[in-house]
């Protein structure tokens, strides 16, 4: 079986859910850089690989993928290791229904809305939309707040191991708890935080996002 290639941004929240993923599985992996902030996600030949323009893009075996999720869901199928799907039908479509939470509400409150204008515009030289930053500050916390009662007293989103949920949930709030809005908004779900603190302990995090 040959080692998969990642097209994408190592600072991407999917690129990283999709090499944990990877490291989750023990899979080595090529990573060919898209730099986002130059805009090469929006030149032809990545968009050949992406029709909108969004990362990562995935090959494996001759064939070619995009959109995270189903990146992730075909590295738990196709590769040997610890199973990153949730085991019971309960389980799985609470797994399932995390995933698509972060996909549909999480990261445009979270990155497009605060991360973004809050700490990226103003790296590049630009100043933060604070109107942006403040409307979006209510859909975050019910992000965070809808996802704290999906975990409950769990340890993980897909029961007692980590899953795929897991995963995607983890890099969003890595950037959200960058900027005091979201510091501010995680200290209002301890469980959340709690639940960080065990992600950013996995070997795997150390090795796809090392600065965290």
């Amino acid at each position: 079986m040959s080692q998969p290639t990642v097209y994408g941004d190592a600072i991407s929240t999917y690129v990283r859910s999709v090499r944990l993923a990877l490291a989750e599985k023990g899979v080595a992996h090529t990573l060919v850089g898209v730099d986002l902030v130059k805009g090469e996600h929006l030149e032809g030949q990545h968009l050949a690989r992406h029709p909108w323009g969004k990362m990562p893009a995935f090959e494996h075996d001759g064939n070619a993928f995009y959109e995270a999720s189903a990146i992730m869901r075909y590295i738990d199928e196709v590769f040997p290791g610890p199973a990153l799907t949730a085991s019971t039908p309960v389980d799985r479509a609470r797994m399932n229904q995390v995933m698509s939470i972060v996909e549909s509400y999480g990261y445009p409150a979270s990155i497009t809305d605060i991360f973004i204008p809050r700490v990226l515009v103003p790296s590049l030289g630009g100043q933060t939309d604070e109107a942006l930053v403040e409307a979006a500050k209510p859909r975050a916390a019910l992000f965070l707040k809808e996802i704290a009662r999906l975990l409950g007293a769990g340890s993980y989103f897909g029961g007692a191991t980590v899953s795929l949920a897991d995963l995607h949930v983890l890099p969003v709030l890595t950037y959200l708890r960058a900027t005091p809005e979201g510091q501010a908004l995680l200290s209002a779900t301890p469980t959340i935080e709690a639940w960080m603190g065990r992600m950013n302990e996995r070997s795997s995090v150390q090795a796809v996002m090392p600065a965290n």
